[in-house]
């Protein structure tokens, strides 16, 4: 029997997914413990939850922390980080949290959304969770909230099925070691961009067999890779085997990549 999904075991999973996910976006692995909360806390999002757990959760992290972890990831300089940088990477990791615990078998009997994240100045309210980081860091996030349990809804009567369908596997349960592996079978289109240009609606028409369209790209300019329709790496073209490929010359920054999630 599982163990009684209660609001400090789902603060502690939503503390320990979204460390999981800064660790896993520099490379590392990590644990959270207890920890000390900071005097203010800077950055705060915000999710609503519903299911078996309903109501608001709050969670933050100091002015200080909340730059050092968007410095890690985006690859900036010191502490010289901008602000929305600081919510970006806030609002991706919470994303991460919030779909790792979705596939989670002991949480799924709640819905996690995220609301809003922002900069906001405040007081620490709930449980402080420490984990470290490369380079001796070692960020606090405190979370809590109002949650009220939900009387389990009765099951239906079961209905004996007209055919036998084959047993299909059951699901793993996640665990924060195998969160990222969760992700790394989704398929995304790959699409590469020799050029683009805009055409009126007349000249589309008159396009037949023969026809040349000026791309307004150098021929020894690189290629543009899109995933999702955005560019994640650029490269030359080359054959391989009679078949057209791209060398990858140039790959786009973590940074550029976190922040083309938010547009």
């Amino acid at each position: 029997m599982s163990e009684q999904l209660t609001p400090a075991r789902l603060f502690e999973a939503i503390a320990r997914e979204m460390a999981t996910a800064v660790a896993a976006l520099l490379g590392e692995t990590t644990d959270v413990q207890a920890g000390s909360a900071p005097d203010a806390l800077a950055w705060r999002a915000r999710l609503s939850a519903e299911g078996a757990l309903t109501g608001a959760i709050e969670l933050g992290l100091s002015q200080a922390d909340g730059r050092r972890i968007s410095a890690l990831i985006m690859g900036f300089e010191g502490d010289d980080v901008p602000d929305e940088a600081v919510v970006d990477t806030l609002r991706e990791i919470c994303a991460q949290a919030v779909g790792a615990l979705s596939q989670a078998v002991d949480f799924k009997a709640v819905a996690l959304a995220i609301e809003s994240v922002d900069r906001a100045a405040g007081a620490p309210s709930g449980d402080a969770y420490q984990f470290p980081l490369p380079g001796g860091a070692q960020p606090v996030i405190v979370i809590g909230g109002a949650l009220t349990a939900q009387a389990a809804a009765p099951r239906p009567r079961a209905v004996a099925p007209a055919a036998t369908a084959p047993a299909s596997a059951p699901m793993a349960t996640t665990t924060t070691g195998n969160n990222l592996d969760l992700l790394l079978d989704i398929e995304l289109p790959l699409a590469v961009r020799f050029g683009q240009t805009e055409m009126t609606l007349g000249h589309l028409t008159r396009l037949g067999p023969g026809s040349v369209i000026d791309l307004h790209r150098s021929a020894d300019e690189p290629v543009e890779v899109l995933v999702s329709g955005k560019v994640i790496a650029r490269g030359e073209v080359v054959v391989v085997e009679g078949n057209y490929g791209v060398r990858v010359t140039e790959v786009v920054s973590t940074a550029d990549r976190i922040r083309s999630l938010g547009a």
